[in-house]
């Protein structure tokens, strides 16, 4: 036999796609000369892409036995390593691969994609930009270029790697879908869609559905969302984390029994998954099954998101102990609302003979002084005095064991305390006085969809006797300029919560989105009218209500279309006018 033509057969035949034909050219030559280092190399390229990992491993050290000099099995076994997940490993093995041959533009791009797996972003830029010196028209180079840009936080500047990639190489899935990565992070989600749909179109795979339905999720479109994820688990019916956000699509659909289904049916799989308890959480406390969801809600403790919230405050956490001459801190943990909301069960702490301590936001101390005088406030970042127990604010209803009918509470329990920042000009003022806020906080997922713009709220200035005061703090004040005189910027006059409450006691009616002025609104026992978007993904608003057992001065009015904020304001200014006739 002629080893060198029946090798040359067989990498021809690889070349062609001929991957049987190949793979019998390198055994023949194997079994005549087991050392060839050209066949053992092949044959573990072949083997790799096959998914036979292990194996290719073994051959690609053969290979390097037979030929140490050699910097294509290095490339090879670091191709199989990585494969494997042994990052570090893979990685030294293509840096002796550009050591033995500095012009390999493969082992440059290959170590690139290994040291960006390996969270050394700088490193893997620097790889592949040799890659790319070495060989410009390698795509592969230029997408990997993209994911160390993407990586250090510059997707513009890797979408244009990405571009360079598919300019290439049209069909390249995996830069489209990288593409794609890069237009989500900068928020072009409906962009995003279509290039998924694109990487899916070239190269199906359960990720690039999952991803394709994040996208979709977060662009509004949960019913197309469903589908995807429906997909993903068609495809891999272990991919838990597409259950969870298949749930989290029927969840912004309304279809709550769906969505805790298909929770609790991935539970029996992974058990100990909080990703899966925390949605069916918010999933139960969303339909009113209250023993359930606050139960599911301790589980935001191992939750990734919520490590920025873990404290060790060095006592024991508080359940259900007597608290007869004992002493509690209760520590705020999430949103200015969400604080608000829930300071009203530390008198119940009180009524059981505790000494309660109150830890929030300085923004809030004012406030609070208002709350109850048994509870003693203090400024996050201060010191803390000794107590006997503690416990995060979310979890007081769940330790309590509280049912939704013991949450409402017919007067106020905050007020404008003493001090706070004087609004008789407003009060003195005629016709009916309506504070609106348009916009929530920039740190919730969800503040694209709940918020909308000052001049949707426009409509309301045109209602004969009604006059706006904007209520409105943070980056989207400024908005208030679109609605000209029709508002009194009341802004500059908050400097905190204290003062937001003055102003709305010298008002009639407050108009918001989901905000923590709501919160406040309520618990002062204002009448307050709460725009909620569809999806609307505060759990305390519930389904298809149009009040809250939360605050008996509240009027829900939902959203019909998703984003449509118009009709709702329409519907609102109806009601002002059939109450200012």
């Amino acid at each position: 036999m002629n080893l060198e033509a029946e090798l040359q057969a067989g990498i021809l035949a690889h070349s062609e796609g001929r991957l049987g034909d190949a793979a019998r050219c390198y055994r023949r030559v194997l079994e005549a000369d087991s050392n060839n280092a050209d066949a053992l190399h092949l044959m573990g390229v072949l083997s790799l892409m096959g998914g036979e990992a292990a194996f290719a491993e073994s051959l690609a050290r053969q290979a390097i036995a037979a030929a140490p000099d050699w910097f294509a099995p290095h490339v090879g076994l670091g191709n199989a390593l990585q494969a494997q997940g042994r990052l570090e490993e893979a990685a030294a093995c293509f840096q002796a691969a550009v050591t033995l041959h500095p012009q390999s533009a493969e082992a440059y791009s290959n170590l690139s994609s290994c040291l960006c797996a390996l969270g050394r972003a700088d490193q893997a830029a620097d790889a592949a930009v040799n890659a790319i010196v070495i060989d410009g028209a390698m795509a592969e180079a230029h997408n990997n270029f993209g994911n160390a840009l993407a990586a250090l936080g510059s997707p513009s500047e890797a979408a244009e790697a990405y571009f360079k990639a598919i300019a290439l190489k049209p069909d390249y899935s995996d830069a489209w879908y990288n593409l794609a990565n890069a237009q989500m992070a900068a928020g072009e989600l409906d962009e995003a869609v279509k290039l998924y749909r694109r990487a899916i179109e070239l190269s199906p795979a359960p990720v690039k559905y999952y991803n394709l339905g994040n996208a979709l999720l977060a662009a509004g479109r949960p019913a197309e969302a469903v589908e995807a994820f429906r997909t993903v688990l068609e495809l891999d019916p272990g991919f838990v984390a597409a259950a969870v956000n298949l749930s989290s699509a029927y969840k912004d659909l309304e279809r709550l029994d769906e969505a805790a289904a298909i929770l609790r049916e991935y539970q029996v799989r992974a058990p100990d998954a909080p990703d899966l308890h925390w949605n069916l959480a918010l999933v139960s406390l969303q339909a009113g099954q209250w023993a359930d969801g606050w139960r599911e809600y301790e589980w935001r403790w191992k939750m990734p998101t919520f490590a920025p919230f873990v404290r060790d405050l060095g006592r024991p956490v508080w359940q259900g102990e007597d608290l007869a001459g004992r002493s509690i801190l209760v520590h705020a943990e999430q949103g200015f609302g969400d604080a608000i909301e829930f300071c009203r069960f530390l008198p119940l702490l009180a009524d059981r003979g505790a000494r309660v301590v109150f830890e929030c936001r300085a923004g809030l101390t004012r406030l609070m002084s208002t709350l109850d005088s048994r509870i003693e406030v203090v400024a996050l970042g201060h010191p803390l005095p000794q107590t006997d127990y503690a416990l995060p604010m979310m979890s007081l209803v769940h330790a309590l064991g509280l049912s939704i009918d013991q949450v409402g509470r017919a007067g106020p329990y905050l007020s404008a305390p003493a001090g706070a920042a004087d609004f008789s000009d407003v009060a003195g003022q005629a016709g009916l006085k309506v504070g609106i806020v348009w916009a929530g906080g920039e740190s919730r997922r969800d503040n694209r969809v709940r918020s909308c713009r000052a001049v949707d709220m426009a409509p309301l200035a045109a209602i004969a006797g009604c006059r706006l005061f904007s209520l409105q703090v943070g980056p989207q004040s400024g908005q208030v300029a679109q609605l000209g005189d029709a508002v009194t910027d009341l802004s500059p006059r908050l400097a905190d919560f204290a003062d937001t409450a003055a102003a709305i006691a010298a008002l009639d009616l407050v108009i918001s989105v989901d905000t923590g002025v709501v919160h406040l609104a309520g618990a002062m026992a204002k009448p307050v009218w709460v725009l909620l978007s569809k999806p609307s993904n505060g759990f305390l608003w519930m389904q298809e209500r149009s009040d809250s057992p939360w605050y008996p001065s509240a009027r829900l009015f939902r959203q019909t279309q998703s984003g449509d904020w118009s009709e709702l304001i329409s519907q609102v200014g109806k009601e002002i006018m059939s109450m200012n006739p």
